[in-house]
């Protein structure tokens, strides 16, 4: 009998998902090995029992589509949550806590190892019921060397984070293979959905920064969006949530909720509320498309305190336009941090594995009883901007300075069509300042740009439009307005890599203000150095010898050169996402988290910025804020612009006198595609095993060569964890060491993200072609590998097109005697099912296959 009570010999099968989730919930609040090692025994027993009541009797996968998807999920979460992820990086602090890291190493990790190794035997076992048969080589192929993959014995090193981003490949891959069956038991039919949609609807959700962001009707649907909801409404409302995920009871008070530009976002809302309304919570329901700053200013500095629950956005932010998602923020308003979502996301697990549903109420009734009330924040963050400095210590700007440096020059606002509209023309209003707007419609289609992202190359028609009208300055926001963009005179775009320096610059070290300066893994170099320049802020910057804490975690290995060697003295150094800037305000200088924090603990930083285009400030709200940021590019320029002596009069002259400072060096990005671009990121797509290899051929350089050398310089430092970043600081033979790379996997898309930084801009180009070409390589291996013309097709929709790919590409199918009308004709039958991104990709694959 089971700690629940239950006989598992007893069980039906509709029962299995009650039981899983009672399983799985003591095994992720076992605490130690009296309370983990009877749940481990008795999770055994139960796949046992799984095994012979459905598993075995194959021929039940293939009857009830929703008992045997439940059952594939049941195997698919074990094998990603079997292991806890905060007893995988737990860090002892002393010798009873090196006493528990021994234990789980050597006791905790084997057992529950082993545990999901049976757990991915079984799995095994379900594929290879005869309802899979026409999908037999797709399986053996591409299925099961995933679920290998997460095998304790054979990479360790693949712990719960990558294990749930892997498990999500596993859904992705198989739906993917609706293409390549006609059996209606797995495609389904005019009447019902197959097999294959069944396990797709109960894929186990992943956040990003704080949030779920999925295709519209494919991961994000109704139902699921609803049960997103109901368990932030659970965790607000503190029912069954583990006292170490530390919630709070707050039920009753508010939820504010709001939406971007997105294309059925107001939709989305309507369900939030629905779902908020009838688990007992009142609701502050946006009357139109609202920023997120302004959402969490609207929570934070305008609502009392003591009547708000937190904040729910319907946004996906940046991504394409058929993506949709929801964001929460807690009371406070920072994005949830990670032991928060990873709790929603085992929660809302939970809930899909009964099938359950949300509680939902009628909106338009709470709207007339009064418990939904709408509101605009507009004037009021306005207003809250504009009193800046008065009695609180939040950043002034000079509006009468920005009205006398504008007041014969013209500003550009590209506003991409989304929920900025209306607020930095209303701050430029504000100075004075003439402008003209671009893409100003709301339009959820976002007509004519491939993502809403104020970043090069999205935000090329602003940088046409400024140097066409002549003006001074162009400024750019993403859909819910928490990025920015700059586009100096000329039409010059600046990356935030620039911009966050001059930044710091011109708040610390020329206005003199002081407050923790924060960077992140892939920030300007610049920005520690400039840090150091503040004026009488030693009481703001790390304790000596402090190491970030991403760098101390236990997954971070080092290959060469020494922790100490990611120290920073002058600023934080955190990874990417505005969630770890943010922590840096409830942090002390040790990088510790802090019980109770003090009342101006917002008021701790002064800048801390990402290169993704996101930034916040001391005393401003508790996320990224795009007017904001575009509002301090505007009074830094009028600062520079108006001084007496050597007035600086464009973002050009500010960066070229800043990096002429004693200790700064001008530093480079490289764009592959673009010679004019000093973007220093390049988004790549390839196919997954050769997205994995590129993260880790860099990380086994070491061991795989004896002189490794990057873009023939030398390795200074190489550091990282194994499927999630690489960060390498290069020498070159005058043993300069101002040369960063980074690799790492996108947080918020299925892509990896590459940066160069440099001190040399043809250097800097050299170490971004040759990265490009190790994963050019990597995919080649992959797609030499394929064994069919659907896993080829299926891997170049995924594959950026170069000639070599390309020749690659031919060879193969020479090789297999493929014919090239199958090839192409499968290509086309792909793209129908293909985001927007990957559509491209493939047509431009098609394109050179029908030449």
């Amino acid at each position: 009998m089971s700690k629940q009570g239950f006989e598992f010999e007893e069980l039906e099968v509709a029962q299995f998902g009650m039981a899983f989730n009672g399983l799985n919930r003591d095994l992720m609040t076992a605490e130690d090995a009296e309370a983990w090692q009877p749940v481990i025994q008795a999770m055994s027993q139960f796949l046992d029992v799984l095994d012979q009541k459905l598993i075995s009797n194959q021929a039940k996968i293939a009857e009830d589509h929703g008992d045997s998807s439940r059952a594939f999920s049941i195997l698919l979460t074990l094998i990603a949550v079997g292991t806890q992820y905060r007893l995988e990086q737990f860090k002892p602090k002393d010798d009873a806590g090196r006493e528990r890291r021994r234990i789980i190493v050597e006791e905790y990790i084997p057992q529950t190892g082993a545990l999901r190794g049976k757990a991915i035997d079984l799995a095994k076992k379900y594929l290879a019921a005869p309802v899979f048969d026409s999908l037999r080589d797709a399986i053996n192929y591409e299925i099961l060397p995933l679920l290998d993959s997460m095998d304790y014995q054979k990479d360790p090193d693949r712990w719960m984070p990558f294990r749930v981003v892997q498990i999500a490949n596993i859904y992705e891959r198989l739906y993917g293979f609706r293409l390549r069956s006609a059996d209606p038991l797995l495609v389904g039919d005019d009447q019902k959905p197959g097999l294959l949609r069944a396990i797709y609807d109960r894929k186990y959700l992943r956040f990003g920064t704080s949030g779920v962001r999925g295709r519209w009707a494919a991961d994000f649907t109704e139902r699921r969006a609803k049960q997103v909801v109901q368990a932030v409404c659970d965790f607000l409302n503190d029912i069954d949530v583990p006292d170490f995920v530390g919630a709070e009871n707050l039920s009753g008070k508010k939820i504010v909720i709001g939406y971007d530009t997105r294309r059925n976002a107001d939709r989305v809302a309507e369900w939030t509320a629905s779902v908020c309304l009838a688990n007992g919570f009142e609701v502050a329901f946006a009357n139109r498309d609202t920023p997120t700053p302004a959402l969490v200013y609207y929570l934070t500095d305008y609502l009392p305190a003591e009547d708000v629950a937190g904040l729910l956005i319907c946004t996906a932010s940046h991504n394409p336009p058929e993506w949709q998602g929801i964001k929460f923020n807690p009371r406070l308003g920072y994005p949830a941090p990670s032991n928060v979502t990873d709790y929603l996301a085992f929660h809302i697990n939970e809930l899909q594995l009964l099938d359950a549903g949300a509680r939902t109420t009628d909106v338009e009734e709470a709207r007339l009883s009064g418990r939904l009330k709408g509101f605009d924040p507009l004037d009021d963050y306005v207003n809250w901007i504009k009193d800046n400095g008065n009695g609180n210590a939040r950043i002034p700007v000079d509006f009468d300075r920005i009205r006398d440096f504008f007041s014969d020059k013209m500003l550009v606002i590209d506003e991409f069509h989304g929920s900025g509209r209306g607020y930095m023309t209303r701050l430029a209003g504000e100075a004075g300042v003439r402008y003209t707007v671009i893409h100003a419609q709301r339009d959820p289609e976002l007509t004519g740009l491939a993502y809403a992202n104020p970043e090069e190359p999205f935000i090329n028609p602003l940088k046409d439009k400024v140097a066409e009208t002549g003006a001074h300055l162009g400024l750019g926001m993403d859909t819910d307005a928490d990025r920015f963009g700059v586009v100096d005179k000329g039409g010059v775009y600046f990356r935030p890599n620039q911009i966050l320096p001059m930044l710091v610059r011109y708040l610390g070290v020329e206005r003199g203000l002081t407050g923790r300066v924060i960077a992140t893994q892939t920030g300007s170099p610049l920005i520690e150095v400039l840090a150091g320049m503040i004026p009488n802020n030693q009481e703001n910057e790390p304790v000596e010898g402090a190491l970030p804490a991403y760098v101390s975690h236990p997954f971070y290995k080092i290959r060469i050169g020494n922790r100490e060697d990611r120290v920073l003295e002058h600023a934080f150094l955190v990874p990417v996402g505005i969630k770890y800037i943010e922590e840096i305000r409830r942090v002390n200088r040790a990088y510790q988290g802090e019980k109770t924090l003090p009342e101006d603990w917002r008021d701790r930083i002064l800048i801390g910025g990402e290169e993704s285009s996101g930034l916040t400030t001391r005393g401003h709200v508790t996320d990224k804020d795009g007017p904001w940021a575009n509002l301090l590019v505007m009074d830094m320029l009028a600062y520079f612009g108006t001084r007496e002596e050597n007035p600086l009069r464009t973002i050009a002259e500010i960066w070229e006198d800043t990096v002429r400072m004693e200790g700064l060096w001008e530093s480079f990005g490289s764009s592959p595609d673009d010679v004019t671009s000093n973007t220093g990121r390049t988004d790549v797509d390839a196919p997954l095993e050769a997205k994995e290899a590129f993260i880790n051929y860099y990380l086994d350089l070491p061991q795989n060569e004896a002189d490794p050398r990057v873009a023939g310089m030398e390795l200074a430092f190489l550091g990282g964890i194994r499927y999630d970043v690489a960060e390498m600081l290069l020498r070159d033979e005058d043993g300069d060491e101002r040369y960063q790379l980074r690799v790492r996997a996108s947080g918020t898309e299925p892509i990896n993200r590459v940066y160069v930084e440099s001190k040399d801009p043809q250097q800097g180009k050299v170490i971004m072609q040759e990265t490009l070409g190790v994963l050019e390589d990597l995919t080649i291996e992959e797609i030499r590998k394929a064994y069919s013309v659907w896993r080829l097709v299926d891997m170049l929709s995924q594959t950026r097109f170069t000639q070599k790919t390309l020749n690659a590409v031919l060879e193969t199918i020479k090789d297999h005697g493929w014919e090239m009308a199958e090839v192409t004709a499968k290509l086309v039958q792909t793209m129908g099912i293909l985001e927007a991104r990957n559509r491209k990709i493939a047509a431009r694959w098609l394109e050179a296959l029908q030449q």
